[in-house]
Parts: structure tokens; sequence; C-alpha cells
């Protein structure tokens, strides 16, 4: 007699953030060369996040968003999710830390 074991598999929903390293003042924003840096900038950022979506699977994106502001730093926001069995034990992180939640 065999026994059949069901196993339930979760759906995790988490985030990655990717974002610039350094903010810039109102004056400095507005200047071309530091307006070029931030273009280059934000170009590497966004490829970044296009590599990691292409790692995971782009099936498993839930969300994808871009925060921009004048002198904060600018970032991409990629929410999405895995599948975990459910005995995997599932760590909540702090909500500052700015990778992987």
């Amino acid at each position: 007699m065999s026994r059949n074991v069901r196993r339930e598999i979760m759906k995790v929903i988490q985030h990655s953030v990717f974002e610039e390293s350094s903010e810039y003042s109102i004056i400095a924003s507005f200047s071309c060369r530091v307006a070029a840096h931030r273009a280059r900038n934000r170009k590497a950022i966004r490829q970044r996040a296009e590599a990691f979506i292409n790692e995971i699977g782009l099936e498993n994106v839930v969300s994808i968003t871009e925060h921009a502001s004048t002198i904060g730093p600018f970032s991409v926001v990629v929410w999405w999710y895995r599948e975990a069995p459910d005995t995997e034990t599932l760590v909540i992180r702090a909500s500052d830390e700015s990778e992987t939640a």
C-alpha cells in the first residue's frame, strides 16, 4: 500500500530595490554635467534591474516601479514572487533593508 504525500507550495512575494548611491542638490540637479551623470546612473540602474528580472524570469515579476525625485536618489523597485515549500521557514526582514525583503 502506497501513501501519497502532498506537499503544499506557497507563493512568497518579495521586492528588490536598485538605487543610486548619492543624492543631488536642487542647484546641482540643473547642471548639464550633473544631468548627464544622473542619466548614465539611471541607465545603469535600469540595466541592473533588467538583468535581475531576466535571472528570476519575467513570469515571476508582479510589478516594476521607478522612483525619481529632483534631489533624492533614483530607484527601481521590482516586486516578484517565488514558490517556496510549506516547510521553509520564512523570515521577515527590517523595512529599511534595501535588498530583497
